[in-house]
């Protein structure tokens, strides 16, 4: 420190100085060094009080004295009220830090939450007499009171079930502090804690730990109406102290939670190892969850209609609700059945909807449910209640979790082997139906009698059920007949009975799928259903399955089981499954029969039919052949009349009747030529070989080289496939469409026609498609027909024989041709070619 420095510096550098103190020791070398000198200070720090009565206590908890000498009253004045402020500050820590140590080496390594309540409880309460203690832990809607002092009084040891409101001022407040909080002029109804009533004064720090719920200790006083400045040091130092015993409690109750959860696995698995029966399992669950944790009621509920049914219960309850939970409680609340199908644990607190209507439920504090899902249909519940808390601690959710997923995984497994057992079953039962439907179709194959065909079905049926018997009836006037049965009756007064027949109306088993066309099955035979007394002692269970020929009902197809017997899905699939192939049994032998009856007419039929033709190809052929001689005398005569008249300059009409006269001769001749292609097509043998159309169409279009001369014309002509047909045949097919299509699109400027394929793996289809006048869709039946026009004579030209052509063409190589257009729009026709490998 330099000499000249004045006064006020000093001064100023002696305060800094002096707020950074960290023990009386510092602060009395200070007051006596060179630096206070300097700034004209005479002081020293003594113990005892000041001259003018201030108490300044020092860290030891002894009051200290500030001699001041001849120190100026202003600075004076400044020292006593800084060392005062400093020396306060300094004791207050060391108060903090002596209780933190304190507190901490009283709880010592306790991990028992419990005990380490009751031990901070003692501690506390001999730092700071008078106080009550007590600790809560946020639960979703409220505070729960987990201790509480017995020195409390009486208002607030009254059990609180419901806790305290979340909306506590002083626990909001510790919620939002780092530190502790103290509260004088304690008002308990602002404060939403009316029992604390007699209280003055309160203090509160919140602790929030990993894997812990939100704790607060607070503490309270009758007594006293100020917290002082020791009595706040000592509650922050303690607090600090509870906080990390704390969270070494909460350490190591989750680690007891972690080995506690893996113990309940394995003994878990190890006791359902030994059972797959679901009752047996949730049995294990619950001895499981009763043995490792305390006081507890535990029960496994089914589906039961619209109620849920207790299968397991183990635990204390009272009677009536052990009475109700067997006979079946409602499960009412929705957003709780929505919940469940999560498959995720619930935790339940006494006033949740879900149980509000379970009669003897308020015996409880809280419940817990797991759901059993299978295929995500909810199957099981597996239920925990409590009378000892409002609420669940974080090993008992464990552990709880733990059991229920491992239970639930059972079932599940369970579920899955019964069903892999039922179509095992159901496997082993269809192999043996298929070899007798082999043996069924093969013995119904070689029989036509109606009577023998059922017999044989029924035989094959009872091979592969359990003992019993089958019969067949056939409506007979007001009765049903018996026409078939194989297998006993073992009554010989039923057997008669039977015999006789039964009334239509009143046998239900055999008017049901009589009337309903579907099968009727019975697990437990009612004798009422047929008014047969005696049907009673001798039938367990019935099948009945209506039998059709030609899609008609015939009669009714039944197996009766001697002892009551489920009809499974197999069995079903079975009986139905044998009474189709009878029912494709009798229509063969139907059918068989009446090809018999009428081959040998089909057969004149189709002779008579081939001479037609054959008579009707030849009139044709003659008929063209015949007519073509008047018409070359009609054209002869026609031009040697022209001749001989000479020059018709003078006489119109004459001219232009010997012109429609040639026109007419030349359009008969054409019509001749056409008549005779028809034939030709018809009766000509066919060359197949394989034809490339790409080749076939390039020709067509070169021979229309003159129609398009003078004309914009577009052909568009995609790849082609080869064909196998007769290559004379398949050109005058694409010269047919390529003509018309160049003959319809003359009055269209810019004409387009396309040629393309597209093949399947059976056939190849070939389109030619045209921009030109179309035709209407409506009368497309008549395109192909033989002098069949769709537009005018004067319009187009045209012998209407040509597509008739093309059609007969097609159809002989096995394929079909087809068209569409509409008018103004062009025209599309494609034909079809079987596909040669």
């Amino acid at each position: 420190m330099t000499n000249d420095r004045a006064p006020a510096d000093a001064w100023l550098e002696l305060t800094l100085a002096l707020t950074q103190t960290q023990s009386l020791h510092e602060v009395q070398a200070l007051l006596a060094g060179p630096l206070a000198r300097h700034a004209g200070l005479d002081a020293a720090l003594v113990l005892g009080t000041t001259p003018d009565g201030v108490p300044l206590p020092g860290p030891d908890g002894q009051p200290a004295t500030l001699h001041l000498g001849r120190t100026p009253a202003r600075e004076a004045q400044a020292l006593t009220r800084l060392l005062s402020w400093h020396l306060t500050a300094l004791s207050g820590a060391d108060d903090t830090l002596r209780a933190f140590l304190q507190v901490t080496e009283r709880l010592g390594s306790e991990i028992e939450f419990g005990a380490l309540n009751l031990l901070m409880d003692q501690v506390l309460r001999e730092l700071l007499p008078g106080l009550t203690v007590s600790v809560l832990e946020r639960a979703e809607r409220s505070w729960t009171i987990r201790f509480i002092s017995d020195v409390a009084t009486t208002a607030l040891r009254v059990p609180q079930p419901d806790g305290l409101a979340a909306e506590v001022p002083l626990l909001r407040q510790a919620e939002r502090s780092r530190g502790p909080v103290f509260v004088e002029d304690w008002n308990a109804q602002e404060q939403l804690v009316p029992a604390s009533d007699a209280y003055r004064i309160a203090a509160a720090q919140a602790f929030d730990l990993p894997e812990w719920p939100r704790t607060v200790l607070t503490a309270g006083c009758t007594a006293r109406r100020h917290w002082s400045a020791q009595d706040r040091a000592l509650f922050s130092g303690a607090a600090r102290a509870y906080g990390h015993a704390l969270d070494r409690v909460a350490s190591a109750q989750q680690l007891a939670l972690e080995r506690a959860t893996l113990r309940a696995l394995v003994e878990f698995k190890e006791r359902a190892a030994h059972s797959m029966n679901v009752g047996d399992l949730a049995g294990q669950a619950a001895q499981v969850l009763r043995d490792m944790l305390d006081r507890l009621t535990v029960g496994y509920l089914v589906p039961d209609g619209t109620r849920w049914r207790a299968e397991v219960l183990q635990g204390d309850l009272p009677d009536r609700l052990a009475q109700q939970l067997r006979a079946g409680v409602p499960m009412q609340d929705a957003d709780t059945r929505e919940a469940l199908q999560g498959g995720h644990a619930m935790f339940l607190p006494l006033q949740s909807a879900a149980l509000e209507h379970v009669p003897g439920m308020d015996a409880f504090g809280a419940v817990a449910l797991h759901p059993m899902l299978v295929n995500g249909q909810l199957t099981g519940l597996l239920a925990m209640a409590t009378n000892r808390a409002p609420d669940w601690t974080e090993r008992e959710r464990s552990v709880f979790r733990t059991v229920g997923r491992s239970l639930a995984q059972a079932v599940e497994r369970e579920a899955r082997e019964r069903r892999l057992a039922r179509q095992h079953a159901e496997l082993q039962a269809q192999a043996r139906s298929l070899q007798a439907f082999a043996q069924l179709s093969a013995d119904l194959g070689v029989q036509e009698d109606r009577y023998a065909l059922i017999r044989r079905a029924q035989e094959v049926a009872l091979s592969l059920l359990p003992a019993g018997f089958a019969v067949y009836y056939e409506p007979d006037g007001e009765l049903w007949r018996l026409r078939s049965q194989v297998g006993s009756l073992r009554d010989d007064l039923l057997q008669q009975q039977v015999d006789r027949g039964l009334p239509l109306d009143s046998a239900r088993n055999l008017t049901t799928p009589w009337q309903s066309g579907a099968p009727y099955y019975q697990d437990q035979y009612d004798p009422d259903t047929d008014h047969l007394a005696r049907a009673g002692a001798v039938v367990g269970a019935s099948a009945t399955v209506p039998v059709r020929q030609g899609g008609v009902p015939v009669g009714v197809f039944a197996i009766g089981q001697y002892e009551p017997h489920v009809w499974t899905p197999a069995d079903r699939a079975l009986i139905e499954g044998v009474t189709r192939s009878l029912q494709l049994a009798l229509d063969r032998a139907a059918s068989l029969a009446e090809l018999r009856r009428t081959s040998q007419d089909t057969a004149r039929s189709n002779a008579a039919l081939q001479a037609a033709n054959e008579e009707l190809e030849a009139f044709a052929y003659s008929v063209s052949h015949d007519l073509r001689a008047p018409v070359r005398h009609i054209s002869g005569f026609t031009d040697l009349l022209r001749k001989s008249l000479g020059d018709l300059s003078g006489t119109p009409k004459a001219e232009r009747y010997l012109t429609i006269i040639t026109e007419s001769a030349g359009q008969m001749n054409a019509l001749i030529d056409a008549m005779l292609a028809l034939s030709r097509v018809t009766r000509q043998e066919l060359h197949l070989r394989d034809v490339d159309l790409n080749e076939v169409v390039a020709g067509v279009q070169a021979t229309l080289g003159p129609e398009l001369a003078g004309r914009d014309v577009t052909f568009r002509v995609a790849e082609l496939p080869t064909v196998q047909v007769d290559a004379a045949l398949i050109r005058q097919v694409m010269t047919n469409l390529l003509s018309n299509a160049v003959k319809y699109t003359e009055r269209q400027p810019d004409a387009l026609i396309e040629v393309w394929a597209q093949g399947t793996p059976d056939e190849w289809q070939v389109f030619v498609r045209d921009n030109g006048v179309g035709f209407d869709p409506a009368y497309a039946h008549k395109l192909f027909g033989v002098f069949q026009r769709l537009h005018r004579a004067e319009e187009f030209g045209g012998t209407g024989v040509g597509l008739a052509n093309v059609r007969r063409i097609i159809q002989r190589h096995g394929g079909t041709i087809q068209a569409e257009g509409r008018p103004g729009a062009g025209a599309t026709f494609w034909f079809s070619l079987p596909r040669t490998s």
